[in-house]
């Protein structure tokens, strides 16, 4: 998950500009940070749609979501893809967070403490995301649509990770509304990763709070998980002792790489007995690089097919595997056992292979 945070950052600055209704028309980062901040204020609620194409794995799929919000957090999504009749719904009137997913007819509910980062609309850390992470710079103007618009490009920093699926970023501000009008990300490479479009948005509408509470569709089965904590970071001796399998660890790491943290995901609350999975992540750092290894044990476990469709088939000690590049980030797949390992990272193919191979069941 820690992968694609950057993906839903950049979404959310998007969204924040949509209401930041800026009027100054030299913009830098610094100008556009403290519209939205000002702007923020005086936000009360607002809606839109959003079209969004994403093109992961050489294949192109394609959502439309409308979505609201209210303050404080209040939040309501409709999830449609192509060809879908059912949709997928997330619903919150700031107590309780429901979400409905139709291909299985089942509603599972969550209870949202007051420190919960399920609904928050959090424009602090937006506005630090978007001004220190990212270097800002207008490329020109350009038409959209028969509107004129302000091209705003966002690269990461010297200093940053490039493990991530974003490198570069693109974002088309109308002159006259100052709302974006199309959102794009790029990887490492250069290729569209994923194009995003706003429609119809509204702000200070007055939606509401009757557009927040969910009713449970007929035949529904519910499924309760109570109060849902972020997985807290263990050692690795604590991980050792709390995970249901063996633990299997590198024997080589790229020089400068130490071990940082590890988290265990268990679904086990919420899935059915053939469906339980639980994957133990291992997280090694070299200043904000970063190697994720993840290993999971699973009744039915499947393979990301939209992420290894393009991938090459590789040999790992002589184990059949998987390999794709994604820009700078690279992924290996394999299986050790009852162990699927996933080995995340920003290096060389021969590195991550060297990795890899140090990894047995002996470990």
């Amino acid at each position: 998950m820690k992968k694609f945070r950057s993906i839903f950052v950049l979404i959310f600055i998007v969204v924040a500009l949509f209401s930041s209704g800026c009027t100054e028309k030299n913009l830098n980062a610094e100008q556009i940070a403290s519209q939205m901040m000002d702007k923020e204020n005086n936000t009360r609620d607002y809606s839109y749609t959003m079209h969004m194409n994403s093109y992961f794995g050489g294949e192109n799929k394609e959502t439309e979501s409308k979505t609201m919000f209210k303050k404080p957090n209040m939040i309501k999504s409709i999830v449609t893809e192509p060809g879908k009749e059912n949709q997928t719904i997330i619903v919150s009137d700031g107590k309780t967070l429901w979400s409905y997913t139709p291909d299985t007819n089942t509603v599972t509910k969550i209870k949202i403490s007051k420190a919960s980062e399920l609904t928050k609309n959090d424009y602090t850390n937006i506005i630090d995301n978007f001004l220190n992470d990212t270097n800002v710079t207008v490329l020109g103007v350009e038409n959209v649509d028969g509107r004129k618009t302000y091209l705003l490009e966002t690269t990461p920093k010297e200093n940053d990770g490039d493990y991530e699926l974003i490198y570069k970023t693109k974002i088309w501000v109308d002159q006259e509304t100052w709302m974006p009008l199309r959102y794009e990300t790029y990887n490492g490479d250069g290729n569209l990763t994923m194009k995003l479009e706003i429609r119809d948005l509204k702000v200070n509408t007055g939606i509401p709070d009757s557009e927040f509470k969910f009713e449970v569709p007929t035949g529904a089965k519910i499924v309760d998980l109570g109060e849902i904590k972020p997985p807290e970071e263990l050692s690795l001796e604590e991980a050792r002792k709390k995970a249901s399998f063996k633990i299997l660890t590198p024997k080589y790491l790229p020089e400068g790489y130490e071990f940082n943290n590890s988290m265990i995901y268990n679904n086990s609350i919420y899935s059915s007995e053939s469906q339980i999975s639980e994957t133990v992540e291992l997280t090694y750092t070299k200043d904000k690089a970063i190697i994720d290894l993840a290993e999971t044990v699973s009744k039915n476990q499947s393979s990301d097919a939209a992420v290894m469709d393009k991938s090459e088939d590789i040999k790992i000690n002589g184990i059949e595997g998987k390999y794709v590049s994604m820009g700078k980030m690279k992924l290996l797949t394999w299986k050790l056992g009852d162990v699927n390992l996933s080995l995340c990272a920003s290096l060389e193919k021969d590195e991550m292979l060297k990795i890899a191979e140090s990894i047995s069941e002996k470990t």
